[in-house]
């Protein structure tokens, strides 16, 4: 009866799909996704809530740095939060670090400062980050954001998939905000695309080649989040307009660097812990929110992170 049911077992699974499952129980984790729906996902997370920003260069943390990190905190609570930073002791001057530094979980970890691939010089401090941030997935899995993403709510729901990203209809893969597992067939696939690596195109080994190259022919390596990730412009609605429509986004790629040319409207001058007390755009709510527990214009009182374990927020309208 025994030697019955296995036959019939391996009829409804498939020799191929067995070997799969026996060699992650072997390896005691997912090495292998031959089999992975990134549409459905796994009924348990695969991913690890871990929280990774890659910071490179001897420049302090920015008040949006802070503003997101806090967001990545206060909004998904993760078991550890690793700033990967080549110059670390950078990210503690300034006056924005004790804005982050009681962060529970909170730690800088020292990361070499990528110069080549596959033996080509990196071009500038971006493509490294872009390899950079590659090479954290792979050692740890987990969540990866720009330093001007901010995270508007959990990514619990997307810790079920292999590897989940912003992909807007017509564009290239955002690479503002990645979910995956360290084992992902994709995060090996894309690094190993930098074999072709372009260093005078801006976006064209992060974006443009792997979404052609990889995704566009198997799109199922991913789980595709066309809008929630926010990683197409959405500098109107953050710097021109007060509305309460962010709150529908899983995240937002601020686009701070380049407020200015996008929204010339917005006149309002620098923004830091003071002056966005009144800064009464959409941008203004998000981040007194994750610094003052409310999104009310004029709030002022400065919480401590751990405030968030005990409070909710508050989200008046604009004014």
């Amino acid at each position: 009866l025994t030697g019955f049911l296995l036959v019939l077992y391996l009829v409804r699974v498939g020799p191929d799909r067995l070997l799969v499952g026996t060699r992650n129980w072997w390896a005691g984790d997912l090495v292998d996704f031959t089999y992975a729906n990134n549409v459905t996902g796994f009924s348990h997370f695969v991913v690890p809530n871990v929280v990774h920003f890659v910071r490179l260069g001897n420049a302090s943390l920015s008040f949006v740095d802070a503003v997101c990190i806090r967001a990545a905190w206060i909004h998904q609570r993760p078991e550890s939060l690793m700033i990967h930073c080549d110059e670390c002791d950078a990210a503690r001057k300034g006056p924005h670090w004790p804005l982050v530094s009681d962060i529970p979980g909170l730690s800088l970890k020292p990361l070499r400062r990528p110069r080549y691939i596959f033996g080509k010089t990196l071009s500038s401090v971006y493509h490294a980050s872009d390899i950079a941030r590659l090479r954290v997935l792979r050692e740890y899995g987990g969540i990866f954001l720009d330093g001007d993403s901010y995270l508007v709510k959990s990514l619990d729901s997307f810790r079920h998939y292999e590897m989940s990203l912003g992909w807007y209809p017509g564009q290239s893969l955002g690479t503002q905000v990645l979910v995956a597992h360290r084992n992902a067939r994709f995060l090996k696939l894309w690094q190993d695309s930098y074999r072709y690596y372009r260093p005078d195109r801006w976006y064209w080994n992060a974006g443009q080649l792997p979404t052609e190259m990889i995704l566009v022919p198997r799109p199922y390596l991913v789980h595709r989040v066309p809008f929630d990730f926010g990683v197409h412009n959405l500098a109107h609605l953050l710097y021109a307009v007060c509305t309460g429509q962010w709150r529908g986004y899983y995240a937002i790629h601020l686009l701070f660097r380049h407020r200015e040319y996008l929204v010339p409207s917005d006149r309002f001058g620098k923004l830091d812990v003071h002056t966005v007390t009144h800064y009464n755009r959409t941008f203004g709510q998000m981040a007194r929110l994750v610094l003052f527990g409310t999104t009310k214009l004029g709030a002022s009182e400065l919480k401590d992170v751990r405030w968030f374990l005990d409070h909710e927020p508050k989200y008046p309208r604009c004014a």
